[in-house]
């Protein structure tokens, strides 16, 4: 039997991200870019949010989900812990953040290209 292609990674534990400041963010998150798709632009990205994050309100463009693997996420006023799923729809306000001192991974699909827009209380 032939499959067609597949973007495989077995252990999100061992992909390493890079430091990225992000204009909500207080200080750097680490971000690392999975999957791109040339056609629709979709972004799929590994997300860890250092403990203590400062973050703002904030739009995308673009719908996007969050699935929280590691810690605890405070997301518009509800925390949620590992294996939870968020969906955003494209152009709400929206806040998510470490919920308490660890540190919180998760990963952000973005169902078109990324864009980030603070928005002010």
């Amino acid at each position: 039997m032939r499959f067609g292609d597949a973007r495989i990674v077995a252990d999100l534990d061992t992909v390493e991200t890079a430091p990225q400041k992000i204009s909500v963010y207080d200080r750097e998150i680490g971000v690392r870019l999975l999957y791109e798709d040339p056609v629709t632009g979709e972004e799929h990205y590994l997300i860890r949010y250092p403990a203590g994050l400062g973050a703002k309100a904030h739009r995308h463009t673009a719908a996007h989900t969050i699935i929280v693997l590691e810690g605890r996420l405070l997301v518009n006023e509800v925390v949620v812990g590992p294996g939870s799923y968020c969906h955003f729809s494209p152009g709400v306000t929206m806040f998510h953040a470490p919920a308490d001192d660890g540190p919180v991974v998760f990963l952000n699909l973005f169902h078109g290209p990324s864009d980030v827009e603070p928005v002010e209380a």
